[in-house]
């Protein structure tokens, strides 16, 4: 008969009695231990559940579309599924075409057209409005300052074709702009280059905007627009 294994059986030959502070602090660590434990398996089931959330993408449905979105460029003169971006709208553009023959797209606005110069506003020609359009609305900001308008005109006629050089087509109303007036108030730069944008929207409905009309109510106006296009001239001081 061999040997008896006795590899497994512990030596309590070094073994003593745990007194009454031992055993607290023992346990008060066994406790210590089983918190750690529960905490760091809470949060492996936690990142385990936010790995997957279990669902899975549906198929688009036949013939949906994916919505537009918002382009911070500017588009000279809009094109064909494009988007423009001023007074805070992001709508599609169609053949909606405004130009200048003052200035070209992405190019300096001449002197005369700023507050170094006669400062008058520049000549702008329209093109390819969209059939059930009702009214345009014309928006000029500084891209470079945050709200500052330029020139704010509602009440075009859709057959608008073109804005005379200083002048405002019959029916059309101006708006209060960011520095008081409801008039053009052109291009003035503190120092170096801002860029310019004037946009043109399309509305399918009456704007309602009158000549005391907060650039919040020209935001909302133009944000129901069907369509739109802009160009962008630059000023340097």
């Amino acid at each position: 008969m061999g040997r008896a294994d006795t590899s497994h059986v512990p030596d309590t030959r070094s073994l003593t009695p745990m007194t009454g502070t031992s055993q607290t602090r023992f346990l008060e660590r066994q406790r210590r231990r089983s918190l750690v434990l529960f905490v760091v398996t809470a949060l492996m089931i936690t990142v385990s559940a936010c790995g997957s959330s279990g669902r899975t993408l549906q198929e688009p449905k036949s013939g949906a579309s994916a919505p537009t979105r918002k382009n911070t460029g500017s588009t000279t003169p809009a094109s064909s599924g494009s988007t423009a971006t001023t007074a805070g709208a992001a709508i599609r553009s169609t053949a909606l075409t405004l130009t200048s023959a003052s200035f070209g797209p992405n190019t300096p606005i001449p002197k005369q057209f700023t507050c170094d110069g006669v400062n008058t506003s520049p000549p702008l020609t329209i093109s390819g409005v969209p059939t059930g359009t009702t009214e345009l609305v014309l928006v000029v900001t500084n891209r470079d300052v945050a709200n500052q308008t330029l020139w704010l005109l509602a009440g075009l006629a859709p057959a608008t074709t073109s804005i005379p050089q200083g002048g405002v087509p019959s029916g059309a109303i101006q708006i209060v702009n960011s520095s008081g007036t409801a008039r053009w108030t052109g291009p003035c730069p503190t120092s170096g280059t801002s860029t310019y944008e004037f946009a043109l929207y399309a509305l399918t409905s009456p704007s309602g905007l009158t000549t005391n009309a907060s650039f919040a109510d020209v935001n909302m106006a133009v944000a129901k627009s069907s369509s739109a296009s802009v160009i962008s001239g630059s000023y340097k001081r």
